[in-house]
């Protein structure tokens, strides 16, 4: 008789594992519309993007790459370096876009009150970026 309840609580079991995995990537992929809305009013500078990797992040029963990209800047005549991270559902598109950026110029939003807090937009890239 105890056994009746066993095959419920292996379905609410994987639902609530598959709840906490969803909420985990909307939480990822959402982060990218909030920062562009919050960097929209930033100062505009010019970067150069010294080097970027790509780790795999694991949650629950799924993986997403994340691809890092740090750069750096300078505001006033003072060097400042920055990372920027964007998720992948897959490894060849997290690879490629490190790889089509590194060593290249582009356009880093600073904040005007703090110079040291910065971040890349995709709409300030000439052609946007790959992936």
């Amino acid at each position: 008789m105890a056994l009746d309840g066993e095959p419920l609580r292996g379905l609410l079991f994987l639902i609530v594992c598959l709840l906490i995995a969803g909420a985990g990537l909307i939480r990822v992929f959402a982060w990218g519309y909030l920062r562009s809305l919050l960097a929209s009013g930033w100062y505009l500078t010019q970067g150069r993007v010294e080097f970027g990797n790509v780790v795999e992040q694991r949650v629950r029963y799924v993986s997403y790459y994340v691809a890092t990209i740090f750069y750096s800047y300078s505001v006033h005549n003072e060097y400042y370096s920055g990372q920027f991270e964007k998720a992948f559902l897959r490894q060849s598109s997290a690879d490629q876009f490190v790889g089509s950026l590194k060593g290249q110029m582009i356009v880093v939003r600073s904040h005007p009150h703090h110079p040291e807090r910065s971040t890349m937009l995709k709409q300030d890239q000439a052609g946007g970026w790959a992936a």
